[in-house]
């Protein structure tokens, strides 16, 4: 299992759905050869969004070449089914959303069974929860969506600078040793905002990590800038 660096101030992930889809290939190379924390992957169910996002069998052919920690994002409704094959796929962190209908820690404790760790995910429309502390207390970080789950180029959502802004309140107040991922939208003219509110780790996309005006590494160069 590769972990994730949790010594530095800021992270950033790459959201691979957001690369070049048709070279895929060459979009790991570059990730390899930069200084992007992890990767970031979206696995939507068509039920949860109203749209489709890879498979265990794409993480499987990519786990070989990536030489970066991967999150498995899981924006579906029925997580269980999922766990054990995208463990077994290559994923080091397995994100599962508030929102399901399921036993949370349950669903946690199967993610750690099979190798992986936790992550809690949040939609950009859900508020923090009453039972917050205890669930964060239990992951590494916590994903807040910051656009719906699915589709790139969305604008930023207001209320989930809010959310982010009353989660790490919380955090600080409960002294959780949690972080907190913004993903949607982020690029150098929204880094600020949710920097200021609480957010240690970008996910980069088609809005600020993956643009065809520049390389990779520049444009994360650019991310990490936005974030002083």
């Amino acid at each position: 299992m590769r972990c994730v660096p949790n010594d530095r101030k800021l992270l950033v992930s790459a959201s691979l759905s957001c690369a070049d889809l048709l070279h895929l290939y060459d979009s790991i190379v570059q990730i390899n050869a930069s200084d992007i924390d992890f990767v970031h992957y979206d696995v939507v169910d068509g039920c949860f969004n109203n749209c489709f996002v890879f498979g265990d069998l794409i993480l499987e052919k990519i786990r070989p070449i990536c030489e970066k920690p991967i999150e498995v994002h899981l924006a579906v409704e029925n997580v269980r089914p999922y766990i054990v094959p995208f463990a077994r796929a290559g994923a080091d962190y397995i994100a599962v959303h508030y929102e399901i209908d399921d036993d949370l820690e349950e669903i946690f404790a199967l993610i750690r069974s099979a190798g992986c760790r936790p992550i809690l995910a949040m939609r950009s429309d859900t508020a923090v929860p009453a039972d917050f502390v205890k669930l964060a207390a239990q992951v590494d970080w916590i994903l807040k969506l910051t656009v719906q789950p699915g589709y790139a180029g969305q604008t930023m959502r207001s209320e989930a600078i809010e959310h982010i802004r009353c989660m790490k309140e919380s955090i600080v107040e409960n002294r959780i040793p949690c972080r907190i991922q913004a993903d949607g939208n982020i690029h150098a003219g929204t880094i600020p905002q949710v920097i200021a509110a609480g957010a240690s780790i970008l996910t980069g996309g088609t809005s600020g990590l993956f643009k065809g005006d520049a390389a990779l590494q520049e444009n994360l160069q650019r991310m990490k800038e936005a974030a002083l």
